[in-house]
């Protein structure tokens, strides 16, 4: 679940579009939801969300991603960016500190990666859990303690993503509430209801670890 909700935090190009237009997307994460060691309850809305509508423009998608998540005036209207959001430019060295010990820790090398990646970026918190979850896998199949990695996704959950991901809601929810007649609404609601699905999986997860 967090590879494919990272993924849909990228850039929307062709490939991408499809996998969502299609329903692919929609599928593979009712699939996973149900697979869940935990209750993950979705309503109809929710559900029929996570598809385009079939009047939506191509273009539309890739206009409204980029005026919500990447472009506008000093800041994109939704940054998903830890720091930024949060407005702690000032104190972005010590949120990057953390993140790259916590990736370094766990054999992932932030030096190698390219100058204009940003460790405190959604997509890399997502797929680093993605990661932890799969050397927790890995520690059982082996019948290794899988309890360090446990406590690195609950850690790892409680001082970053969970601290922020709340706050990218209510900015969707004011973006949408003051929406102009020229933005598309279709793709703002798609990324609102994911953004909300995405939101509700880091909690759930927090708790189910913490029990």
């Amino acid at each position: 679940m967090y590879a494919i909700m990272a993924d849909i935090f990228r850039y929307p190009d062709a490939l991408s579009r499809v996998y969502v237009r299609n329903g692919e997307f929609k599928n593979n994460f009712l699939r996973i939801a149900e697979n869940l060691p935990y209750p993950f309850a979705m309503n109809d809305n929710e559900i029929r969300d996570l598809t385009y509508p079939e009047t939506l423009k191509e273009e539309d998608v890739e206009i409204e991603f980029i005026r919500l998540f990447e472009a506008g005036p000093g800041n994109p209207a939704c940054p998903l960016v830890e720091g930024v959001l949060m407005n702690k430019e000032e104190g972005r060295k010590s949120i990057f500190k953390d993140l790259i010990l916590f990736y370094n820790h766990f054999g992932l090398s932030y030096a190698e990666g390219s100058s204009e990646d940003r460790p405190d970026h959604l997509i890399y918190e997502l797929e680093f859990l993605h990661y932890l979850t799969f050397l927790e896998l890995t520690a059982l199949q082996k019948d290794r303690d899988a309890s360090p990695f446990r406590r690195a996704q609950r850690d790892f959950l409680q001082r970053h993503p969970l601290k922020w991901t709340g706050v990218i809601v209510e900015r969707m929810m004011e973006i949408e509430a003051g929406l102009k007649e020229n933005v598309n609404k279709d793709v703002i609601a798609f990324y609102r209801n994911v953004i909300v699905l995405m939101d509700r999986l880091l909690n759930c997860d927090f708790n189910y670890i913490n029990n």
